[in-house]
């Protein structure tokens, strides 16, 4: 029987179990509840028109043949987005130069311009939409970090404590933590005030205020369904607590049809959050959803010499190459969960360094949608071989 609705991601994982977590999109909210009542529901995301669900073989036949439904696809692996990481004991050198985030070796001391040739037209764009960046701290800014958690790190929470909100998904615990260490350094690379090192370890927006959100475990996976659920909380409260911008730090394999993360990402952009997301750490080839979508911002990595790293992700999806830009992400000292300094690779550093941009972005031009907070940062990037690369080191 052909099964047109049915992802075979689905299919597959039916071939290895007699049961499977499923995602079921239905045409309209109003037919959640009719296809709730059929089957055995698990999660809820309205916010997509989707239901979470666990399946068997007939059931799967069943929903093909219900007209209400649109698309099912399997409940996918989701991974933080972590490269190498090695944590620091000691702090940098008193003479070491301030920047807003020190790579781990600073043997390129020259500004961008310099560097790569930048054009008249992109210095000029660049320093019309972030001349002001001396000034911009993100201050009155929140952003949302969804990631493993947030750790009271003083760089965050001295001399003011900028975790606004923590919402853990996982664990269900009350005060702020992360069992793994990736959403803090995450959270650093965006908005660390550089406190416990002087002034040399230093996020983009130094000021901006932290929703942490806690969707992924100790062991640094989860799946699509606690992925939805995050993403289902803060469209919900995002408003309330006056998020603009969001960070997504993971990956997981994209999905030919309806991608569930994809969609989840696009509906959070469609309410007004400017969303950020890795591009992945599997190479050419390897692009992460919810990266593959054209309405977020997706970010792959650059080295010291402005080349992509060798394992930042880049590909094609539905017709169009992603990702949008390049921003640093080789050997980028940050904070770490345990109260001092790491240094991490990966896109997953890329990305909250382009969040934390947004967070200027959104300071400076407080009624920024996120097509033009992609418009602008696209145009401020310098044109470096062929690829677009952004930097505050100008």
């Amino acid at each position: 029987m052909s099964m047109p609705k049915i992802d075979n991601s689905l299919v597959n994982a039916l071939c290895v179990e007699s049961n499977a977590y499923a995602v079921v999109r239905v045409r309209t909210p109003a037919q959640l509840g009719y296809v709730a009542r059929r089957f055995d529901v698990v999660a809820a995301f309205p916010f997509i028109n989707a239901l979470g669900i666990r399946c068997n073989r007939n059931e799967v036949n069943r929903l093909a043949a219900m007209q209400e439904v649109e698309c099912v696809t399997a409940q996918g692996r989701v991974s933080a987005l972590d490269g190498v990481r090695r944590t620091e004991r000691t702090f940098p050198a008193k003479d070491e130069e301030s920047a807003r985030v020190h790579r781990a070796e600073s043997g390129n001391t020259n500004d961008l311009s310099s560097r790569i040739g930048a054009s008249t037209d992109e210095n000029s764009v660049y320093a019309e939409i972030f001349g002001r960046a001396n000034e911009l701290t993100g201050a009155g800014v929140t952003l949302c970090v969804m990631d493993t958690g947030v750790s009271p790190h003083t760089d965050i929470c001295v001399p003011k404590d900028r975790i606004k909100v923590f919402k853990d998904l996982v664990g269900g615990k009350e005060f702020a933590y992360d069992d793994n260490g990736h959403g803090t350094f995450v959270a650093g690379v965006a908005a660390g005030n550089g406190v416990l090192s002087a002034n040399k370890i230093k996020g983009v927006a130094p000021c901006a205020e932290i929703v942490g959100l806690k969707v992924i475990s100790a062991s640094g996976e989860t799946g699509t369904f606690k992925i939805l659920e995050g993403m289902q909380w803060l469209y919900e409260h995002a408003e309330e607590l006056g998020v603009k911008v969001v960070c997504m730090s993971f990956g997981a394999d994209p999905v030919a049809r309806a991608d569930p993360l994809k969609l989840g990402a696009e509906m959070l952009s469609r309410s007004g959050l400017t969303v950020v997301c890795a591009a992945g750490n599997s190479g050419a080839g390897g692009l992460k959803s919810p990266g593959v979508s054209a309405e977020v911002i997706t970010v792959g990595a650059v080295d010291d010499d402005l080349n992509p790293a060798e394992f930042s992700s880049s590909g094609v999806y539905q017709g169009v190459f992603r990702p949008d830009l390049y921003a640093p992400g080789v050997k980028i000292r940050g904070v770490d969960a345990g109260g001092t300094y790491s240094v991490m690779s990966g896109t997953s550093v890329s990305a909250p360094y382009v969040a934390g941009a947004c967070c200027l972005l959104h300071e400076r031009f407080r009624r920024l949608t996120p097509r033009e907070a992609k418009q602008m940062l696209i145009r401020a990037c310098a044109d470096v071989r062929g690829i677009k690369v952004f930097s505050m080191e100008r």
